[in-house]
């Protein structure tokens, strides 16, 4: 099983209900494929830095999930034919990309609870 991180830009004007309903078919979709889900992450509304489909504003939301290589292709394939669905990008996490990312993100920690960096 490998680790991705699949990041979606949906249309900015869906309400709520209709985003979370997009976040709840793609976690059964997931299922359907057999992947596990480990993290969704709102960014929430921010603007593009370029249009898109006309638009100049879309909600981002993460999504870390684990699965066999097929997931991608799969995903793809369920993203593509989604209008609501601006962009997408999904990358496969290296296990030493992840350990660096750990180590950065406990050393800010430490930092920021008053440690001095030179």
């Amino acid at each position: 099983m490998r680790e991705y991180e699949v990041i979606i830009i949906y249309e900015a004007g869906l309400s709520d209900e209709a985003l979370e309903a997009q976040v709840e078919s793609l976690k059964g979709f997931l299922t359907r494929e057999e992947a596990e889900l480990l993290e969704v992450q709102k960014w929430g509304k921010r603007r593009l830095a370029y249009e898109i489909k006309k638009k100049r504003e879309g909600f981002y939301v993460l999504f870390r999930v684990t699965g066999k290589p097929s997931l991608i292709q799969a995903l793809d394939r369920h993203l593509k034919f989604a209008e609501v669905v601006l962009r997408y990008l999904a990358v496969e996490v290296k296990p030493a990309v992840r350990s660096q990312s750990e180590k950065a993100t406990t050393g800010a920690a430490t930092t920021e609870a008053g440690g001095e960096r030179s």
